[in-house]
This record gives structure tokens, sequence and C-alpha cells, in this order.
């Protein structure tokens, strides 16, 4: 008997250092932010990115049109390099087409957008 005492005493002892030890060893909690859906294929933060991209070319195209006076030469690049952009049919990371399918827009609906909006200058 005093065998099995000695052997639990010691398995005792063992287990609570174990418990110890296994406190460090516990994982992070997971925030649900910083679980990525399975539906959707892009961060947030990625998605913020493509959407400002497409914002500031639909602000320069509407802000710059090179027929308005008191525009600047630099303005005026910006703004024939943006409608450049917009007409482009590429598929490239950051063309035109490639942000407009990532946010799920329609292109076509979107470039009929900005004819509009530089056509009423």
């Amino acid at each position: 008997m005093k065998g099995r005492s000695a052997a639990r005493s010691q398995l005792r002892v063992a287990n609570t250092s174990l418990e110890h030890e296994l406190v460090h060893l516990q994982p992070d909690a997971l925030l649900a932010s910083q679980i990525r859906p399975r539906h959707n294929t892009l961060q947030r933060s990625e998605w913020l990115l493509l959407w400002a991209v497409l914002a500031d070319a639909l602000h320069v195209l509407a802000s710059f049109h090179p027929k308005r006076p008191g525009r600047s030469s630099k303005e005026k690049r910006q703004w024939e390099a943006d409608l450049a952009w917009v007409r482009e049919d590429s598929t490239k990371p950051f063309s035109f087409s490639y942000v407009c399918d990532h946010l799920g827009l329609d292109r076509e609906a979107v470039r009929s957008h900005v004819e509009r909006l530089i056509a009423d200058v």
C-alpha cells in the first residue's frame, strides 16, 4: 500500500507541474474579424484598397475634366490616364476590370457611368 500511495502522490505532483507548464501553451483567442469567411475572397483591407483606387479615378474624372478652365497640365495628364485606365480591357492586377470584378461591380455599368459623367461637362 505504501508503494501505491507514494506513486499517487508523485502522480499528483507531476500532473500539477504539467498543468502549470501547459498554461503557457494555450491558444490565442481569435477575433471574428481575423477569420476570413469562405464566401469572401478579399480581406477588408484589400477591399478598401481596391475601392480607394476606383473612387480616386472617378473623383479625378469628375473633377479635373480638361475642358474646364484653370486645369493644370498635371491634372489634365492624370485625367487622361484615368480615362485610359477605365477604357482599357486588361485583366491584370489593379486594372479597371480587375478592380470592378473583385468589388463585385458590373464593369460595363461603371464604364457607362463614367462616359455619362464626362459627357456632362
